[in-house]
C-alpha cells in the first residue's frame, strides 16, 4: 500500500487467463474504470459464512485462521473480522478479500509470515520507508483499510486523485470515472498494483455476464441491465425498447440477480425532455446521462416540442449523471443518420460532430428504426469528425473469422466456447456479422470462459 491516510456466488465466473492458444489477442485493462462505486459500497454483499466459505474454497491459511481481541479476549475468525469491517465502515466484503490477496497473497497463501499477517491490507506501509508499527495487526489492518476506503468515499475531492480529474501516473494520463477508481489510486498510486487488484477482483467476483447484458428471472416481468458489476432495472417498456433490443435478453436465476448489488434505475425513454419541477430547468436525456438544454432560445430554436417534456421531481434528475449543456451549435442533439450522396458514406451526426459508421452491420444494430438522410458532401464538411460508431453494448459480434465475441463497455470479448456462449443464454441467431474493420475499432477485452 501506498497511501495518503486521511486519519452466494454465481458458480460461472469471468477467469482472466494469458493470451495464449485459442485465444491470441492482448488483454487490456481499463484503467480509468478500475471499480464501480457500488461495487466498493456493496458491504451486505456477502454474509460472514459466505466469506468463510470462500476462503475455504481458496484452501489458504485464512480459512482457520483466529484472532485474539487484545481488549475483550473475544477469539474472532479471520471472516467474522472482515465481515465486521465492512459492516461497521460499509465497505464490500469481496473489496477487502481482493485487497487481502493483492497486498499480501493472503486469500490464497497456505503459510504465510507474520509479517504477512501483520500487515495484511498494507495500511501504514509506504514505498521505502518501514510500516508505521501502530497499524500491526491483523484486526487492526482490516479495519482501518474498510474505514480508510469508506473516508475516500466520503470525502475524495481532498486527495490528489479525483473522479474527472486527469492525472498522470507512470508515464500513462489516467482520468479516474468512478470514486472508488480514484480512491485506489490513492492507496496505491501506481498502475501495476491496481491492475493485479482488476485482475482479482475479476478473478474472483465479476458475474459471467458481461456488462451490457440484459437479463430477466423466468417467469418474472422485470428486465434488468448488467452495468459496472451491478444490476439495474428498467422501470418501464420504453425505457428499454428505446435503448436495447428485447431479443439479447438472457435469462438468469433468482439468487444469481439477487446476488449483484443494485444500482440506480433507468426509468425513462431515451431521448426524453424532463423538466424538473421545482427548477424548471430541461434536459435532453441521452442513453446514460442529461443535457440541461440552455435557455429557452436553444430549446426553440433547435426543434424541441414542448408536448413531449415530462415533468420529473428534483431527485429523480439528480440520479441520472451530468453531461454537457446543449447549446445553440449543437446541430442534431438528438441524432441522425447522414448519407453522402457523392461517396455512399453513411455517418452518425449528433451535436455538430459526425462519425464515421463504416459497416452496415453497425447501423442496423445501433439505429434500427432510423433511415439515412441523403445530403451533398458539403453538407457534411460543416461537422467535425468524431471516433467512427461502436457496437452498442450486449451486442454479439464476429468478423470474417469463426471467433465469436461479445461488444461490453466497448471492448470486444472474445467467447472462447460453445459452452460459455450457452451458459450465458445467448441466442445464436443474435450473432451479427461484421467486416474486420469494423471490429478492429473495439480494443480487446478479457475473454469469457466457464471456470
Amino acid at each position: 500500500m501506498k497511501f495518503r491516510a486521511k486519519v452466494v456466488f454465481i458458480a460461472l465466473t469471468v477467469v482472466l487467463l494469458l493470451p495464449v492458444s485459442s485465444f491470441a489477442q492482448t488483454v487490456d485493462v481499463d484503467y480509468e474504470n478500475l471499480l464501480s462505486d457500488e461495487q466498493l459500497t456493496a458491504y451486505q454483499s456477502m454474509s460472514q459464512a459466505q466469506i468463510q466459505r470462500f476462503l475455504e474454497s481458496k484452501q489458504g491459511y485464512l480459512s482457520n485462521y483466529f484472532v485474539l481481541l487484545p481488549d475483550t479476549g473475544e477469539r474472532v475468525a479471520a471472516s467474522e473480522l472482515i465481515f465486521r469491517a465492512a459492516q461497521n465502515h460499509r465497505v464490500n466484503p469481496q473489496f477487502l478479500l481482493t485487497l487481502l490477496q493483492k497486498e499480501q497473497s493472503l486469500v490464497e497463501e497456505k503459510t504465510p509470515k507474520l509479517t504477512q499477517l501483520d500487515w495484511a491490507t498494507g495500511y501504514g506501509c509506504f514505498d521505502n520507508q518501514p510500516c508505521n508499527e501502530r497499524w500491526r495487526g491483523f484486526h487492526k489492518q482490516i479495519n482501518s483499510a474498510a474505514e480508510q476506503f469508506r473516508y475516500y468515499f466520503e470525502h475524495i475531492m481532498e486527495y490528489f486523485f479525483q473522479p474527472g480529474k486527469a492525472t498522470a501516473i507512470d508515464g500513462q494520463v489516467i482520468t479516474p470515472k468512478t470514486i472508488a477508481t480514484a480512491a485506489l489510486y490513492n492507496y496505491t498510486p501506481h498502475l501495476h498494483g491496481n491492475s493485479l487488484f482488476k485482475t482479482l477482483w475479476d478473478t474472483y467476483f465479476m458475474s459471467l455476464l458481461p456488462d451490457g447484458t440484459l437479463v430477466q428471472v423466468p417467469g418474472d416481468p422485470g428486465v434488468w441491465l448488467i452495468q459496472d458489476g451491478v444490476r439495474r432495472a428498467f422501470t418501464s417498456e420504453l425505457a428499454l425498447v428505446s435503448r436495447y433490443d428485447p431479443d439479447l435478453i438472457v435469462p438468469i436465476a433468482q439468487p444469481d440477480l439477487d446476488s449483484l448489488p443494485r444500482g440506480i434505475d433507468i426509468e425513462f425513454a431515451a431521448y426524453s425532455l424532463l423538466e424538473g419541477d421545482q427548477t424548471g430547468n430541461i434536459y435532453l436525456l441521452t442513453r446514460d446521462a442529461k443535457r440541461l438544454i440552455s435557455s429557452p432560445d436553444v430549446f426553440r430554436t433547435l426543434g424541441f416540442n414542448p408536448e413531449e417534456v415530462e415533468v420529473v421531481s428534483e431527485s429523480q434528475l439528480a440520479r441520472i449523471e451530468d453531461s454537457r449543456p446543449v447549446t445553440i451549435s449543437d446541430a442534431y442533439p438528438v441524432g441522425t443518420l447522414l448519407k453522402n450522396k457523392e461517396t455512399s458514406e453513411v455517418y452518425y451526426v449528433e451535436s455538430g460532430r459526425k462519425y464515421a459508421v463504416v459497416d452496415l452491420a453497425i447501423m442496423v444494430v445501433n439505429y434500427p428504426d432510423q433511415k439515412p438522410v441523403v445530403v451533398d458532401s458539403s453538407a457534411l464538411r460543416k461537422y467535425a469528425s468524431g471516433f467512427p460508431v461502436v457496437f452498442r453494448d450486449g451486442t454479439i459480434v464476429k468478423g470474417t473469422r469463426p471467433e465469436v465475441y461479445v461488444i461490453s463497455n466497448g471492448r470486444k470479448r472474445h467467447i472462447t466456447s460453445e459452452d460459455a456462449f450457452n451458459a450465458i443464454g445467448y441466442k445464436w441467431k443474435n450473432i451479427v456479422t461484421t467486416n474486420d474493420a469494423a471490429l478492429s475499432l473495439h480494443p480487446t477485452g478479457d475473454p469469457i470462459v466457464i471456470n
